[in-house]
């Protein structure tokens, strides 16, 4: 993996190193987004996407089949979070 380097501003502007914006068709306005690991590690990941790009994303997944519908699997979910917002002596009493 090469390793490519820019100079921050004073400003703490940077240009991102051409072969980047090639490989993530960055143009100029496009956004970017930065995560910071714990281990110090920086990653970005363009925002420059179009909305026609997301359809069949989420494809491979599949139902649970311990829910009969999304609307129970959400209900659960809903519930373990809000019990976990609650001090340790009213979690679990039923409603």
């Amino acid at each position: 993996m090469p390793v490519l380097a820019s100079t921050i501003t004073a400003k703490g502007q940077m240009t991102v190193p051409v072969e980047i914006r090639r490989a993530l068709n960055l143009k100029p306005g496009d956004r970017v987004e930065f995560a910071l690991s714990p281990d110090g590690r920086v990653f970005l990941r363009a925002l420059n996407l179009p909305i026609e790009a997301l359809f069949g994303m989420l494809s491979h997944l599949t139902a649970d089949p311990a829910y009969a519908d999304d609307d129970d699997a959400i209900a659960d979910q809903v519930v373990a979070e809000d019990e976990a917002t609650l001090p340790p002596k009213k979690r679990g009493r039923a409603a």
